[in-house]
């Protein structure tokens, strides 16, 4: 099936996913179980974005097998999750704002004592 996504058959990668979902779904969740706390990304949408970067692309991949598939799936979670970190940071993201915890504050308080 790989040979034929290859070759650009666009049948064979609707093919494809059903067959190999349920394992790149454990890829993502094995990689947004070393994220921190607070990540929106769900595996499932990790999965999706991942498999999209693989075989929707305008020159077809060559792979060298089943391991060489999950091995480069793998990868694109990777990228796709240093992507979403680095936007994080990002200006139009308010990534240039100074982040605090409200614990650490010292509140003053303003009130007249008469």
């Amino acid at each position: 099936m790989l040979a034929q996504i290859e070759q650009g058959n666009a049948a064979a990668t609707d093919e494809l996913l059903p067959l190999v979902y349920e394992e790149l779904r454990k890829l993502a969740a094995a990689r947004l179980k070393h994220e921190k706390p607070g990540q929106t990304l769900q595996a499932t949408a990790l999965v999706h974005e991942a498999y999209v970067r693989l075989v929707d692309q305008a020159s077809p991949q060559q792979w060298d097998g089943r391991g060489h598939f999950f091995a480069a799936a793998a990868e694109s979670m990777r990228r796709i999750l240093v992507e979403r970190a680095h936007s994080k940071g990002r200006k139009k993201r308010s990534g240039d704002r100074l982040r605090f915890r409200i614990d650490d504050v010292d509140a003053a308080v303003n009130a007249d004592i008469r």
